[in-house]
């Protein structure tokens, strides 16, 4: 699994920014979105690592995407709105449109733990 994860290029002027990521396997679902803002298509995958920016998830390589959809996390109510950054065979690398909580990474954290997966 590569280190790209969520980093875009940067524009002129503009810093690139990295952020501490967790290895994190959780099974998770990307929600595309139709008109008048409906979901139109879920599609399982697994989420292999994250930080507060964005997410490195294994994806199927077959499946067109748009640029901008949802990642559900199970376990977790919140729809977290993505865009694709990368994307090379079944790895698809995600910025998240708004930073996450710490306390969101953390009960994240804790359920893998408790679960056995860390």
């Amino acid at each position: 699994m590569s280190m790209v994860m969520h980093l875009a290029e940067a524009k002129p002027g503009q810093l690139t920014t990295s952020h501490k990521h967790y290895y994190i396997e959780r099974p998770c679902r990307i929600l595309v979105v139709g008109q008048h803002l409906k979901t139109k298509t879920k599609y399982q995958c697994l989420l292999r690592h994250i930080s507060v920016g964005g997410a490195m998830v294994d994806f199927n390589a077959n499946i067109l995407l748009p640029k901008h959809f949802f990642l559900e996390i199970d376990g977790f109510r919140e729809e977290i709105g993505c865009s694709q950054v990368h994307r090379h065979n079944t790895e698809l690398g995600v910025r998240f449109n708004m930073q996450l909580a710490p306390e969101f990474i953390s009960r994240l954290i804790r359920m893998a733990f408790t679960s056995g997966m860390i």
